[in-house]
């Protein structure tokens, strides 16, 4: 059988860059996501004293304009959503990491900074609850 030139060199770039995609990619989802790393998610949870969430959201951003003045990645920040079931926080920040030692040392930053740990205590202050949960992510 012979190949018209096009149609050869198309069918072999296809064939090297197929093992680089990933599954998310090959399932049609269009998002490539590596396969051979742990990612790690931090989120915060932020239960707010009565009255109190409209300064826990803004303690919550002037942490994450601390982290970025240290060198931090900001995160993201969430609220609650008026149609929640009421269970939810007032606010929530999530972070993701490339791996476990790249959390570990962005929790060494936070605490040797002085203004983040003032914010901390700020914050402590303003809510009833604090939760802190830490995840890998799963591959597909």
């Amino acid at each position: 059988m012979k190949l018209p030139r096009r149609r050869f060199l198309h069918l072999a770039a296809c064939a090297v860059a197929l093992p680089a995609l990933s599954p998310a990619v090959a399932l049609g989802q269009g998002t490539a996501i590596a396969t051979n790393s742990i990612m790690i998610v931090e989120r915060t949870h932020y239960f707010a004293k009565p009255g109190s969430a409209a300064e826990v959201l803004d303690l919550r951003r002037k942490a994450c304009a601390v982290r970025l003045s240290i060198g931090l990645p900001v995160g993201e920040i969430f609220v609650k959503h008026p149609r929640g079931d009421g269970s939810e926080p007032d606010v929530a920040w999530q972070c993701t990491f490339a791996e476990a030692a790249a959390r570990e040392a962005d929790l060494a930053a936070r605490a040797a900074s002085t203004e983040f740990q003032n914010v901390v205590a700020q914050m402590l202050k303003q809510i009833v609850r604090f939760d802190r949960q830490v995840f890998s992510i799963a591959a597909l």
